[in-house]
């Protein structure tokens, strides 16, 4: 088994984050899109850590921490919600960082 990477978001998007709240545009498919992403509560505790530094793991220990949980009570959410980033064609597909 191979040690996670690091996810990290597409080129070519255009984001507005504030204390509560992100707003995300992704430009080279924005005829698709139509309207913009916008990400709010753990939704935005999830995006702000997709930097290209941290892996799935690591931001669920951090917010298990800040949530005062365990990791897998909250490991499946996290999950489901990088996948559907995924589908969305905002991160990388989890199978190209495989």
């Amino acid at each position: 088994m191979t040690d996670p990477i690091p996810l990290s978001r597409v080129p070519g998007l255009a984001e507005v984050v504030t204390d509560d709240h992100a707003t995300v545009l992704n430009l080279p498919h924005l005829a698709e899109q139509q309207v913009p992403y916008v990400f709010e509560g753990t939704a935005l505790d999830i995006w702000t850590r997709i930097d290209g530094t941290m892996t799935e793991p690591q931001i669920v220990a951090e917010l298990a921490e800040a949530y005062s949980t365990i990791p897998t009570a909250i490991a499946p959410q996290v999950r489901d919600f990088v996948a559907q980033l995924a589908a969305l064609g905002l991160i990388d597909p989890a199978e190209d960082r495989a």
